[in-house]
């Protein structure tokens, strides 16, 4: 029985992390476009967004990289709490949680200046 347990988490991990991916991907798209549209700012062509348009875009664009870097740091963890005491896979879990937090702190400081850019506007 504990062993279907662990397959069900195993695969709602794996579940999440495929959906999370997505999620960054899609993200990662909307980048593009914001600084494509700064390009075409800096050379005086027709832009994509206005420059509000563009700074709300952008910064609820960081949100959802934080909440991807969250649910990261969440797997990290889960894995890691799943790992036996000891050996090598525990040790890499716990690599990749601590790079995860550092993630997660840059992301942060990333959304608090994209915060402050919104409201110099």
């Amino acid at each position: 029985m504990k062993e279907n347990t662990n397959k069900k988490e195993e695969v709602f991990l794996l579940d999440l992390q495929l959906i999370s991916s997505s999620i960054f991907i899609i993200a990662s798209i909307v980048s593009l476009l914001i600084t494509y549209n700064e390009k075409l700012t800096v050379t005086n062509r027709k832009k994509l967004f206005t420059n509000k348009e563009a700074l709300n875009i952008s910064f609820y664009n960081r949100i959802v990289i934080l909440v991807v870097v969250v649910t990261s740091l969440y797997v990290g963890y889960k894995n890691y709490i799943n790992e036996k005491n000891g050996t090598v896979a525990k040790y890499k879990s716990s690599l990749l949680l601590s790079t995860n937090v550092l993630t997660l702190i840059s992301a942060i400081v990333i959304l608090f200046v994209s915060y402050l850019n919104k409201n110099e506007q």
